[in-house]
């Protein structure tokens, strides 16, 4: 029996597992996980978080202050956390990319189920056979975007090629979910598969 996906980057990945944060989680409860969390939220937005803000959920706070959805800012501070060799790509980025038939490899790491819901054109499924052969023949400096529903998923998959030597890999912005509603709102947005 072969081993799904998920399954082979869970053997491949040697990282300690990060802590969970969730919508009801406190300021304060992620700044405890993440030291660097109230400077990561003062250099990416701008915003100084006061004592009060601190109490507040992430929730609550993302959407008093206009901030991407918190599954975005949660993304984003787990990709602070580990994003060595990782970079983001805007969907109007990809877009561009797309438009002007730039060279770009794009890879879709989510569940079966997620993928009958739509994808961005010219993305493949990452299997666990795919995995293999981008990393057995695929050259280092191929251009590779990753993308999931919000971006927790494809950035596990893109930190293990930016550790297997890959030189250009980028995850997608606010993920699947945010293409379908900057670009393409035919694709459905969904519960679910929270990262």
């Amino acid at each position: 029996m072969t081993k799904t996906l998920l399954e082979k980057l869970g053997v491949f990945f040697k990282r300690p597992k990060l802590p969970i944060i969730t919508d009801s989680s406190s300021l304060q409860e992620i700044a405890e996980l993440y030291p660097n969390f109230y400077k990561f939220i003062q250099t990416r937005y701008g915003i100084k978080v006061s004592p009060e803000e601190k109490r507040e959920t992430l929730s609550t706070f993302v959407n008093r202050r206009s901030l991407p959805p918190p599954q975005v800012v949660f993304m984003e501070v787990q990709m602070d956390s580990r994003s060595h060799g990782v970079s983001e790509l805007s969907v109007q980025e990809v877009s561009d990319f797309l438009r002007k038939k730039s060279p770009l490899s794009i890879l879709d790491v989510r569940e079966q189920w997620e993928l009958k819901m739509g994808k961005i054109p010219e993305a493949k499924p990452l299997t666990a056979e795919l995995l293999d052969e981008i990393i057995q023949t695929w050259e280092k400096d191929r251009p590779i975007l990753l993308y999931c529903h919000f971006g927790v998923r494809s950035l596990d998959a893109a930190s293990y090629l930016a550790d297997k030597g890959f030189e250009k890999v980028f995850i997608l912005k606010g993920g699947i979910d945010c293409w379908s509603t900057e670009v393409d709102p035919t694709i459905p947005r969904y519960e679910g598969a929270y990262c």
